[in-house]
């Protein structure tokens, strides 16, 4: 069957093209190479993905591949663009952008919540459901992810619980967050 696609659509395909696995492992190695003397000890890649930026009218786009390093340390968050070669193209600071929590760190935070006696006893509870949420941003760009604790019974008020990434947790009666500030 004869194909209706223009040429420049065809031409889209190896830019446009699923990430492969060798793809995504280069970018993440490129970017932690060029990034090394920046980051502090407490990183983390929370994102890989395919980055096209819109090109000049008639021209096919560079395929470039965006890493996403949220590092904890020096509460920075930044994209390393990175093309097919493996080569860095440039690093975008994210300017306290938060990107999404990644279930790792969902589960990170559970586990230092809990640590509190309070928020612990409300865990344990059967018909409790725990969600997470983001906290509202601040000025000094830590990374804070917050949970709330809420049981399906009538009778009991939920909790809500922050988390920030100098690993402190906070409770509240109230349903709203409370947050220490990272210091």
């Amino acid at each position: 069957m004869k194909s209706d696609m223009s040429e420049l659509t065809k031409a889209l395909r190896p830019a446009i093209g699923p990430l492969k696995q060798t793809e995504e492992r280069a970018a993440v190695q490129a970017a932690k190479a060029h990034l090394a003397k920046e980051l502090s000890d407490r990183y983390r890649i929370v994102g890989v993905g395919l980055r096209i930026d819109k090109p000049l009218r008639g021209k096919v786009p560079d395929r470039r591949i965006g890493v996403v390093v949220v590092d904890y340390g020096n509460r920075r968050n930044v994209e390393v663009l990175v093309d097919t070669r493996g080569k860095v193209v440039k690093v975008v600071d994210l300017m306290g952008a938060q990107p999404p929590s990644t279930d790792e760190e969902i589960n990170e935070a559970r586990a230092i919540a809990e640590q509190d006696s309070r928020v612990a006893r409300h865990a344990k509870r059967k018909n409790v459901f725990v969600s997470e949420f983001a906290p509202p941003s601040t000025t000094d760009y830590a990374r804070r992810l917050g949970l709330r604790y809420v049981t399906t019974c009538r009778a009991r008020a939920g909790r809500s619980t922050g988390v920030s990434s100098n690993r402190k947790a906070a409770d509240s009666r109230s349903g709203g967050p409370i947050f220490r500030a990272a210091g």
